[in-house]
């Protein structure tokens, strides 16, 4: 078996959507071979310090849009809003705002049935790690995929 249907085989991302990872993501956990109730613990987590309590977003002038959240960190709910072009850019200025400051290296997204597929590859204080979110809506994903790798950084 070559090196890449053995990556496949033990990707359980792959394995359940018959799409692959990113590569650097995949040849992360290519020998771990993770179950899919432990990569989803891993990759996207449901616990954290901060949780994404509501999320809306208005187009305004120029082609920029209102973002609106609410956000569960710790016991405080807290609301911020940002106007800028895009729900990433909004994000991590809400979550910079908040205390969580990280930096993203990798973004990448795909298709997968009804669903889209994120996976953000972030950065905190020299510490890499990889995160992902799965939603009907785009948006959506990449903004779990965000919440995600701030939650696996900042545990």
């Amino acid at each position: 078996m070559n090196s890449l249907a053995s990556s496949f085989a033990a990707d359980s991302f792959h394995a359940r959507f018959a799409c692959a990872l990113p590569r650097t993501m995949r040849e992360e956990i290519t020998r771990q071979h993770l179950s899919w109730a432990n990569f989803t613990d891993r990759f996207s987590p449901t616990t954290g310090p901060v949780r994404l309590g509501s999320w809306t977003g208005t187009k305004t002038t120029g082609g920029k849009i209102e973002f609106d959240a609410t956000f569960g960190i710790g016991d405080t709910i807290i609301a911020c809003a940002a106007t800028t072009y895009g729900p990433i850019e909004a994000l991590t200025s809400m979550l910079h705002d908040a205390g969580f400051r990280f930096e993203i290296l990798s973004f990448h997204q795909q298709a997968i049935g009804d669903e889209t597929a994120t996976f953000v590859l972030a950065e905190h204080d020299g510490r890499r790690e990889w995160s992902m979110g799965i939603d009907g809506d785009p948006n959506l994903s990449s903004i779990r995929a965000v919440l995600a790798g701030a939650n696996i950084l900042h545990r």
